[in-house]
């Protein structure tokens, strides 16, 4: 039988990862068009506002998947920090 609650949970880092990789993509490929350094590129708020959204989908699929109560806290902990950060970025 499918665990769909595992499936849920799973895709939410799923597609946290995959927003970090656009990301991180796009802003390689526009610090080369623009002639400018990547950690430039890296340090402007348009990066860092989809890295810390990307991180809160990361962190709420894992605190869904983990087994143990210690990971679960350590992850809604790593949630909320992530969640805050991406509203600062705003």
């Amino acid at each position: 039988m499918i665990d769909w609650v595992s499936v849920l949970f799973s895709s939410f880092w799923i597609v946290g990862l995959s927003i970090l990789l656009a990301d991180f993509s796009y802003h390689h490929w526009l610090a080369g068009m623009e002639g400018r350094r990547l950690k430039e590129q890296l340090e402007a708020l348009s990066f860092q506002r989809f890295f810390w959204i990307s991180f809160v989908f990361v962190s709420i699929g894992l605190a869904g998947t983990s087994a143990q109560v210690w990971e679960t806290a350590v992850w809604g902990i790593f949630t909320l920090y992530s969640l805050i950060s991406a509203i600062k970025t705003r």
